[in-house]
Parts: structure tokens; sequence; C-alpha cells
């Protein structure tokens, strides 16, 4: 048996009761806060950054940007993205600018991301 032959149903069966179901559970979804996210995770050097602060409470860009191996410019427009988006939140301090992930939640979301992302074995 060909592998594709396991990828699909050999007849077509249709369980209306589950598909109803979450075709009903998902005309009250709105998945744009998850589209977001997505895009903060799209992106290896934005998720060194947000691994970043979620190990330290907050970082200067100048330390986001040797950890990330980029320029100030480069590593200024993820942190802009992530602003953007709502995940980060930053101040200056005379001239240091800090960034830190937005609340517990977010905190709390990455590191369960990156448990989870060490548990798979996703082939990329």
């Amino acid at each position: 048996m060909k592998n594709i032959d396991l990828d699909v149903c050999k007849t077509t069966i249709i369980h209306a009761e589950k598909v109803d179901q979450v075709q009903t559970e998902l005309k009250d979804q709105d998945f744009a806060d998850l589209l977001v996210l997505s895009k903060c995770l799209g992106d290896s050097s934005r998720i060194k950054i947000l691994y970043a602060l979620a190990t330290y409470k907050e970082m200067c860009v100048c330390d986001l940007a040797a950890i990330i191996n980029a320029s100030m410019a480069s590593t200024s427009h993820h942190l802009r993205f992530l602003k953007k988006s709502g995940v980060t939140v930053s101040y200056q301090e005379g001239k240091m600018v800090y960034y830190s992930l937005a609340n517990e939640e977010i905190v709390t979301f990455i590191r369960s991301v990156l448990r989870v992302g060490e548990d798979l074995q996703l082939i990329s």
C-alpha cells in the first residue's frame, strides 16, 4: 500500500453531526488575533526575540540585536512589528529603549509554544 493511500479516505462518508457542530461554532469565532500571533511566530528572528523576552522580563534593543545577530535597524523592524501586533510594549529610558512582552498571558503562551516545539518531532 502506498503512503498516499493512507492520507485520504477510501470512501466519502460525511458525519453530519460533527460537521454541523463545528461549522456552527466556527460562525462565532474570530481568528484575527490568532492569525496575528501566527505572523509573530512566522519568523525565526521574532521567535528568538520572543524567547528572550519570555526568559528575561525586559531587554534593550541592543541586547536583542546581539541575540538575533542582526543590525539595530533589522531588530527594530521586528520589534515594531511585534509592538504593532500588541505582543510587546516598550519604554525609553535616556538613550535606551527597553521591550517586554505585553502581558503575562503572552509570556505563558510563548513558554507553552516553546515547550510544545521541543516535544514535537516535526520535519522541517
